[in-house]
């Protein structure tokens, strides 16, 4: 954040508690409707699945900007998702990060945007999806236990038998990416690059 207080640049947002620092404003409604060749991307999938690191490269290979979840939490608010979490609830840092997803959907130019996995919880996902074009990243659980093991610290962690959250919050979330994807990758052990050439082949608009 920087010192004077201000909202980080580009940012539509209002003062909340959250110590003084800022934060989205709150959604109403869904994206206003654009035209097929400006539509924003957005990547979906459980933490862990490479959308930060597909998201980035992807953004790069079309000449976007690239919209992280985390990254942008962070400006706006900090924090990272796990102190979010630990201080302010997970029901705040869940709300948030839909927000903050909210904002990158209506930034201009539209972006690549990497969203956090809790937006699978919202029932307003679908509708603030509709104008955009959605990517599901599918990854094994037993793969990604072993991704997250290796976590810096940044994401919400659950303690306990890892995989057996992870089952929980597929059985849950899955079908709402299911709902909302309008391509679905299998990035268990598929190289960053090769997905994005997919991605980029699988276009269905114009693009950089």
């Amino acid at each position: 954040m920087e010192g004077d207080g201000s909202p980080p640049p580009g940012l539509t947002v209002q003062p909340t508690p959250f110590d003084g620092k800022w934060a989205p404003r709150a959604l109403s409604g869904t994206i206003p409707p654009m035209p097929a060749q400006s539509r924003p991307i957005v990547l979906v999938g459980l933490m862990g699945s490479g959308k930060t690191t597909v998201g980035s490269a992807l953004a790069e290979r079309l000449g976007r900007p690239f919209w992280d979840g985390d990254g942008k939490l962070l400006q706006v608010t900090g924090m990272t998702p796990a102190a979010l979490g630990a201080e302010r609830g997970l029901d705040v840092l869940h709300g948030l990060e839909l927000e903050v997803m909210s904002l990158g959907l209506a930034h201009r130019p539209h972006p690549v945007v990497a969203a956090a996995a809790s937006v699978g919880l919202d029932p307003r996902l679908p509708g603030l999806l509709l104008e955009a074009w959605t990517i599901w990243l599918r990854v094994e659980l037993a793969h990604l236990v072993s991704r997250l093991q290796r976590d810096d610290g940044h994401r919400p962690l659950p303690g306990g038998d890892l995989l057996a959250t992870l089952r929980e919050m597929a059985r849950v979330r899955d079908p709402v990416y299911a709902q909302v994807a309008d391509l679905t990758l299998d990035a268990t052990r598929t190289p960053a690059a090769a997905l994005v050439q997919r991605i980029v082949e699988a276009l269905p608009f114009p693009d950089a």
